[in-house]
């Protein structure tokens, strides 16, 4: 492949992950980490990962996604999907408790730097009040220790091959984390002080 094609590839923006897949190639399957993902590729992580140039299918879901490896180091391998993919299909988890669908709308809105939606129910609850300082210091600390649980935890081999949906979960927790202190500190959020 030409070093402008390459190119072409590498300029998609990517989300970075943890998300459980299989990758597929000749006869041989292996459970992977999507690691990072746009709508052209994927950075993959794993054991026995095929080697560059080899074809290969990635199984998410319910989505099949024919690639192609280009290039291989590490336990890890970077594919270029045979087409262009909708990164929140891929992100997006199917089924789940009742309250998933309000979590999906949740992070759907802070993805794409919208107002969050309200809900009736949760407003009952924790009535009209608005988000302060101290919610938005909390949000913090809270996410300052899911970034070194995460980053720690992922680190090592044994715990990401044997507690990898539970890490990819943490991922998920870290992400949301992140984007509400990012919207809560923002000079114009509603009720900061």
């Amino acid at each position: 492949m030409s070093a402008a094609a390459l190119e072409e590839i590498r300029r998609h923006a990517r989300t970075n992950t943890m998300l459980a897949a299989t990758i597929q190639f000749g006869s041989h399957s292996a459970d992977v980490f999507v690691r990072n993902l746009s709508k052209a590729g994927a950075l993959v992580e794993g054991r026995n990962l095929p080697e560059q140039g080899e074809s290969v299918e990635l199984h998410r879901s319910d989505h099949r996604i024919p690639a192609t490896v280009m290039w291989r180091a590490e336990g890890r391998c970077g594919l270029s999907f045979a087409h262009l993919v909708k990164v929140d299909d891929l992100i997006r988890r199917k089924g789940g408790p009742a309250h998933q669908s309000r979590i999906d709308q949740i992070q759907r809105a802070l993805r794409e730097n919208r107002p969050v939606p309200i809900f009736s129910e949760t407003e009952q609850l924790v009535g009209a009040a608005a988000v302060g300082k101290r919610l938005t210091d909390e949000l913090g600390y809270a996410l300052r220790l899911a970034e070194s649980v995460n980053e720690t935890l992922a680190d090592d081999a044994y715990i990401l091959s044997r507690y990898g949906v539970s890490l990819q979960q943490l991922d998920e927790v870290e992400q949301l984390l992140r984007k509400l202190v990012g919207n809560l500190s923002a000079p114009d959020a509603p009720g900061r002080c």
